[in-house]
């Protein structure tokens, strides 16, 4: 009789462990979510291109692009590059840097001009110009006076403002005409 009791409590035993085993555990056990090794696994992998993966997508044919050039290109020449890029009406680099090379020249040399006139201005003084005659009478000199250097400067001034317009006004026809912007510095 003890031993079919212990065989009953044997079985129950297995077939309770049998049961959980079948089941999948306890109900907290399910309202976890998944572990990670299994959340894991549920996710989508990821796709590691190796290089042959990357040579074969060179093959393929691509949607809205044109077709790949044929062949290896020649080092040192991209006709498709910048070095061939042309503006909307056919020009290069060359054609906007003759244009705007005279423009950078004269802003410069006004520029300088006015910078030594403004030095010659500093150094001159409200009586520089100015003579006085044995009979006491005051006169002026043959030399520039502060007043003509002022409107030596201001005339620089005028001309500097309508070559730097040109300037603006050829680098806005250049932008029109979709030139790079490095091609007029």
């Amino acid at each position: 009789m003890r031993c079919i009791l212990r065989l009953s409590e044997f079985f129950a035993g297995l077939l309770v462990i049998s049961s959980l085993l079948l089941f999948g555990g306890s109900a907290h056990e399910d309202k976890s979510g998944p572990t990670p090794a299994q959340g894991a696994s549920k996710q989508k992998a990821k796709k590691v291109y190796t290089n042959e993966d990357l040579k074969s997508l060179k093959d393929t044919t691509r949607v809205n692009q044109p077709p790949a050039t044929s062949g290896p290109q020649k080092a040192g020449r991209n006709p498709a590059g910048i070095e061939g890029y042309r503006d909307l009406a056919g020009h290069d680099r060359e054609y906007w840097q003759k244009r705007i090379r005279p423009l950078n020249n004269q802003l410069q040399t006004l520029d300088s001009q006015i910078a030594a006139q403004q030095a010659k201005y500093d150094r001159l003084n409200a009586a520089s110009g100015v003579k006085l005659s044995r009979s006491g009478k005051l006169r002026a000199s043959s030399s520039d006076t502060r007043a003509q250097v002022a409107n030596r400067i201001d005339d620089l001034r005028q001309k500097r403002t309508e070559v730097l317009k040109s300037k603006q006004d050829l680098e806005e026809e250049a932008r029109k005409a979709q030139a790079l912007p490095e091609w007029l510095r």
